[in-house]
């Protein structure tokens, strides 16, 4: 689950919007993004469009606010993925006037331990013309990983792979497992979260595929939903 609210810091946002699958995020937003101590990893998707007049290079920086014992967050951006110790992409990304960069990605993992330790951490993801550093906009996450209730607990019991190929051109396939007691659904929506796709589960276990010829070049995302409740997200990239 990803909500966002408004804080009050002093950025300067002139060429530079962002969003992810909920649509655009407010300036100076905080994302929740929540997991369990379960989980592995949490992965943090945004969409960087230049809404400027001029073609600018941007860089991404990454402020580590508070960290839980053992955690790090990593970054990928401008065509490279780095290591925890990078705060501030050694590569620039291009990005020309209405084009919209679907590229980065932020991985928060535990990195002594299986699995995380109940708490939170917050990191703040700054994107800025690398000539002029205060046209810049950024979010801050709140990685959140706290003990889930017995039934939202049950909803992080299946089970669902990445999907290949992706990008996917004409079609795309995907395995899942869910608890036998359960029901189960794939559901993909664009950006803006509309359902482009759904389609029931009739086994605990099996693989799906999936025709996209009919889907607009773009990202997307696809669910698979337990007893009503979303278990896991992942990025569908259609590209021809």
């Amino acid at each position: 689950m990803i909500l966002f609210s408004a804080i009050g810091l002093s950025v300067y946002a002139q060429s530079l919007e962002l969003s992810n699958n909920q649509g655009v995020i407010p300036a100076n937003a905080i994302i929740v993004q929540e997991g369990s101590p379960d989980s592995v990893e949490l992965i943090t998707y945004l969409l960087v469009k230049n809404i400027g007049s001029k073609t600018i290079d941007v860089l991404c920086k990454k402020s580590q606010l508070s960290m839980l014992d053992s955690t790090e967050i990593t970054m990928c951006w401008a065509g490279s993925c780095y290591s925890p110790l990078t705060h501030i992409s050694p590569n620039a990304q291009t990005i020309t006037v209405g084009q919209t960069i679907t590229d980065f990605v932020g991985h928060y993992t535990q990195s002594a331990f299986q699995h995380f330790k109940p708490g939170e951490s917050v990191v703040r993801w700054v994107f800025y013309d690398q000539s002029n550093v205060n046209d810049s906009m950024s979010v801050t996450v709140k990685y959140t990983t706290y003990p889930l209730g017995v039934d939202d607990a049950k909803a992080k019991l299946g089970v669902l792979s990445n999907a290949y190929p992706n990008p996917s051109i004409a079609h795309t396939s995907f395995s899942y497992a869910i608890p036998s007691d359960a029901t189960g659904e794939i559901i993909i929506r664009n950006l803006l979260g509309s359902n482009v796709y759904s389609e029931q589960l009739q086994s605990s276990t099996g693989k799906v595929t999936i025709t996209t010829e009919n889907l607009s070049d773009g990202i997307y995302f696809y669910s698979l939903v337990i007893d009503g409740r979303v278990s896991q997200t992942k990025k569908l990239i259609v590209k021809r």
